[in-house]
């Protein structure tokens, strides 16, 4: 670490020392044929060796366009406008002598009528590997029209999700969602719902970031998926309108608009989505019981699950531009949702002979209201065409949940004969989260492409959960005082980074330093049970980029990240799921810390990346006698209860790959690869932990442009399973298909596919803990087939859209 340092402040404080060099600029007017100056034509200054760009800018109202403080040398203009033809420049020299240079007129052609008529449409793939990330482009994809934000997730490289809506990436768990650069306050099954509920019409793309650097937050140690929300992009008045429906088990249908109108003073945004999805989780369980090696008894399990939910999540946002270098933001998001479900359990209890002995039926409803709002302001100053800028966010969100729940069970004998009371319980549980952050990020070019980035974040989080229950078996409501409680969570994060980089002719450095503060005070009113916690913990990263030849490069990167424990993760309280099922949090459940180092070769278009990374602290969900973690409180023998561990450490080994293919002029093709291990060490009661296991998750995404219109596409995916923690999952494999067609002059687009044509892209496992062994098999509508329908209207002039992170990243992925 000490000679990390050393490194990072003698590059550091060594790039500032070309700061010295002479810097001019070029300017001009861009004119049409017929009338003055064009606004928004696109201007590019290109190097004129090479063509390679250096900037990239607009022209103002009256055609004019400015780049300054550009290094001394020969430049070229390359100027392209809608109906115009493109039209490049003489070289131009900046020198000493004359460090400013004023371009006479740059006059552009129309294009021909007949010219003009042509579209021609620049489709991106539906997956691209870039160098620092993979982008999963949804709205390009056919086979994503009408899925839900989950359904996506749930078929983009290396992404996957268990039995309880945990998300992992490349195998591995503490992945953060952020929405347009900002981490969600949700996670668990609020985050799972909210997912269900937002529709792919909404999502523009994906971008899944393997070893971020230290700008971003720190957590998360298997990346982040960051989901880019859509906005029109275009000058005036635009937007676009979606509906669509689905039919699987049960029906999904979903609606949407996006507006924007934009002019030279301000931008007026917003969306809003509204989904109605019914969803099914057919959960089977088989439970297995041992005392010292011998099989003690068990149960079967059959939980069907069927869930309406209802999402309605709108967005509405305004940037005023008070001069050419300074933006102004306000955004302001809400999410509303309903969610109920009715599940339906059959157990059979078996004694040790395995014998049936009886059984239960337990019928679990909920209905829960999630209302989410958060108010954003944010500024941005560019101080020259350089990249140099200022920006600040500051964000106040309040999200409030309320659960009504009834849980009912009847025990029989097997001859149908009741064998005890009933049992019944009610449930009133409130959740309110409130947090309050703000950053601020400063950009600093510097001569012969060096860079520096400096940065600090404070977040302040108070989360407060309600918990009441009461037992009306009898009639008359009696408070079970083993499950009522109230929890207050109270936390204060503040962070500071460095980043300094620098771009060779041959190769490129980054080098990086994070530092996080973080305290925590919770307080179980029940009781009395307080905790506190209080830690600083610094996460260096670097980046190095070698190009061997113009077409091969070689990447290494390493990082250090942290993944601090959800906030439902630290809540104590019991919850019933069944009558021989519940689920609690720890308090002390500790953050888990991760380096990972990273190896990336790029052949043209191919790209390999070998990975590594030890982690430590690893959280895991652990499923325990309920008697071995409440000692105090009676229970039946063959009672579990699922909880948050901290396994000692993990290590994980990967490659991962990306091949397109162009087969043919109407025929591509883009395979994905991921090839793990990853080993656990730990311990949970008398069951000790050290294996692992190989996997393979091989995706193929094919794309045809057939004629007037017509485009299809076949994806393919298959996973060999693996182990993640004390469970083992089997493989997986699943097909889809779809078709589109563009109609109204190409303002409209008609998708139908389906997903997961055989139904087989199902998760099953096995838990195994030298007391107890649990085999589930889940079945979900992965199989649904959708048909939607957008339409665009509005100009279709270009103008680049500002994308907004605001400062509450980490805190809203968190957040339950």
């Amino acid at each position: 670490m000490r000679t990390f340092f050393k490194f990072f402040l003698s590059f550091f404080f060594c790039v500032p020392a070309f700061c010295q060099e002479m810097r001019g600029k070029i300017s001009t007017v861009i004119n049409s044929v017929e009338r003055g100056g064009i606004s928004n034509a696109t201007a590019e200054l290109l190097k004129a060796k090479d063509s390679s760009l250096v900037k990239i800018s607009l022209t103002d109202a009256d055609g004019r366009i400015e780049f300054d403080n550009i290094l001394l040398g020969t430049y070229l203009l390359r100027i392209t406008g809608d109906n115009f033809a493109t039209s490049l420049s003489a070289p131009v020299t900046l020198s000493s002598a004359t460090p400013a240079v004023i371009i006479p007129p740059i006059i552009l052609q129309p294009i021909s009528k007949e010219l003009s008529s042509v579209t021609v449409n620049a489709r991106k793939p539906f997956i691209q590997k870039l160098s620092d990330r993979i982008v999963v482009n949804v709205e390009n994809s056919i086979v994503s029209a009408g899925s839900s934000a989950m359904d996506v997730l749930e078929r983009s490289p290396g992404v996957n999700v268990d039995q309880n809506d945990a998300i992992s990436l490349r195998g591995k768990q503490g992945v953060i969602i952020m929405i347009d650069g900002k981490p969600t306050p949700m996670n668990g099954a609020d985050l799972a719902n909210y997912l269900r509920g937002l529709p792919s019409a909404a999502i523009e793309r994906l971008e899944i970031i393997t070893n971020p650097s230290a700008k971003y937050d720190a957590a998360g140690n298997s990346g982040i998926i960051d989901i880019r929300m859509k906005k029109d992009q275009r000058m005036g008045i635009n937007g676009t309108l979606t509906a669509g429906y689905g039919q699987g088990v049960y029906p999904k249908a979903n609606a949407g608009t996006t507006f924007n109108y934009r002019n030279k003073k301000i931008n007026v945004f917003g969306n809003y989505n509204y989904a109605y999805r019914i969803g099914l989780n057919h959960l089977l369980l088989d439970r297995n019981f041992f005392e010292n090696g011998i099989y003690s008894g068990g149960d079967l399990k059959d939980n069907y699950s069927k869930s309406p939910t209802s999402s309605n999540a709108s967005r509405i946002g305004l940037d005023f531009f008070p001069s050419k270098k300074t933006i102004i933001g306000v955004v302001l998001n809400g999410n509303f949702n309903a969610y109920k479900r009715r599940n339906n359990n059959s157990s059979i209890v078996i004694d040790p002979a395995k014998q049936a002995t009886s059984t239960f039926n337990s019928l679990a409803t909920n209905d829960d209201l999630a209302k989410n709002v958060l108010a954003n302001i944010n500024f941005k100053h560019s101080f020259d065409s350089t990249g140099k800028e200022l920006t600040a966010d500051a964000d106040y969100g309040v999200y409030r949940s309320n659960s009504l729940t009834v849980n009912a069970t009847n025990y029989y004998r097997l001859d149908g004969s009741d064998l005890q009371p009933n049992y019944i319980l009610n449930g009133d549980q409130e959740g309110k989260l409130t947090f309050k952050t703000a950053k601020v990020d400063y950009v600093n070019p510097l001569p012969h492409g060096a860079k520096w980035e400096t940065g600090f974040k404070t977040s302040f989080v108070s989360s407060d959960n309600d918990a009441k229950f009461w037992d009306v078996s009898t009639g008359v409501p009696v408070n079970d005082i083993n499950k009522t409680n109230r929890f207050l969570y109270q936390e204060n994060n503040n962070a500071a980074y460095i980043n300094a980089s620098k771009e060779y002719k041959k190769f490129n450095l980054q080098l990086g330093l994070r530092a996080e503060h973080t305290q925590i005070e919770t307080e179980q009113k029940i009781g009395n049970v307080k905790f506190d916690s209080s830690y600083l913990q610094v996460f260096p990263s670097a980046f190095f980029n070698y190009k061997l030849k113009e077409d091969k490069t070689l990447g290494i990167s390493v990082s250090r990240r942290i993944d601090r424990p959800g906030y439902s993760q630290l809540n104590p309280f019991l919850f019933l799921i069944d009558v021989t099922t519940y689920a609690t949090g720890r308090p002390g459940l500790l953050p888990q810390i991760t380096w990972a180092y990273e190896l990336s070769y790029t052949l043209k278009n191919l790209n390999f990346t070998a990975s590594y990374s030890h982690t430590v602290n690893n959280q895991n969900i652990a499923i325990a006698r309920f008697r071995d973690v409440f000692p105090t409180i009676s229970s039946d023998e063959n009672v579990t209860v699922q909880i948050p561990i901290n396994l000692a450490s993990s290590d994980y080994y990967g490659l991962d790959f990306s091949a397109p293919v162009k087969i043919n002029k109407w025929w591509n093709m883009i395979n994905n690869g991921n090839l793990y291990y990853e080993k656990f060490n730990g311990k949970l009661g008398g069951t000790s932990l050290n294996k692992g296991r190989p996997v393979a998750d091989l995706r193929t995404n094919n794309t045809f442009t057939l004629k007037k219109g017509w485009t299809a596409e076949l994806n393919a995916n298959v996973n060999t399973g693996g182990q993640y923690g004390f469970m083992v999952l089997d493989p997986q494999w699943g097909i889809s298909a779809g078709v589109q067609k563009t109609i109204l002059k190409t303002k409209g687009t008609i998708r139908f596919n389906i997903t997961d044509i055989f139904w087989t892209n199902l998760p099953q496992a096995v838990i195994t803990y030298d007391n107890y062994i649990e085999k589930w098999h889940a079945y979900r509508e992965t199989r649904v087939a959708n048909l939607s329908f957008t339409y665009r209207f509005g100009n279709n002039k270009v103008q680049a859209a500002r994308r907004r992170t605001t400062a509450s990243e980490e805190e809203r992925q968190r957040a339950q």
